[in-house]
């Protein structure tokens, strides 16, 4: 990592953010950060901007910044932007799907329903997409939805291993494999839609 990178140092400190090692209230101070990066105060500065466009610090009135994690609207905005994203990802993809893609993601979602790890889960799932979407032959695409889809990490660990929530995840992800093996775009297009739509409401 190159640590003078304001975009790495927001990616550091986002991922501090979603894993609580910096949590909700936490008081984020440029000179701590600098020594911590070993930079000005510059790049921290940029990077607390990035953080705060994201939704996931507030400036207060005393002009400290505090994490404040992901707002609603900050959620509903980066689950409307994947909707796009995705969706174009997947009906692009459709035309040069292959059955070794499919089984790909199956045999992911097999280790999905049984995964208990927060961490590894978050892994096959990304996967798991990255599976249905990489035919789309867009690699700027995939690597904005990959960011996009780590920001959010509430699924991992609002979802257990033999919860309701797992089991309706795995219906719909087992719906959009059926659909994708049998080359239903716009069926898989709806599916992924609604998956999505269930984040939003959660």
């Amino acid at each position: 990592m190159d640590p003078s990178s304001r975009s790495e140092i927001a990616r550091c400190l986002q991922e501090d953010i979603r894993l609580g090692r910096l949590p909700q209230g936490f008081i984020l101070r440029q000179e701590a950060l600098a020594e911590r990066f070993g930079v000005s105060r510059q790049p921290i500065r940029l990077a607390i901007e990035a953080l705060r466009t994201s939704g996931l610090v507030a400036v207060r009135r005393d002009r400290s910044v505090e994490v404040v994690g992901m707002s609603a609207d900050a959620l509903r905005d980066l689950l409307s932007v994947r909707v796009l994203l995705e969706r174009e990802a997947l009906v692009l993809a459709m035309p040069h799907l292959t059955k070794r893609d499919v089984l790909s993601a199956r045999q992911l979602q097999e280790r999905i329903e049984v995964e208990t790890e927060p961490r590894l889960l978050e892994e096959l799932d990304v996967a798991f997409h990255a599976a249905l979407y990489k035919p789309c032959n867009n690699a700027r695409l995939l690597v904005l939805i990959e960011e996009l889809r780590r920001e959010d990490r509430r699924p991992y660990r609002e979802q257990p291993a033999g919860s309701a929530a797992r089991a309706k995840w795995s219906r719909q992800h087992r719906k959009m494999l059926s659909k994708c093996a049998a080359g239903d775009a716009a069926g898989a297009v709806a599916v992924l839609e609604e998956h999505l739509a269930d984040l939003k409401r959660g």
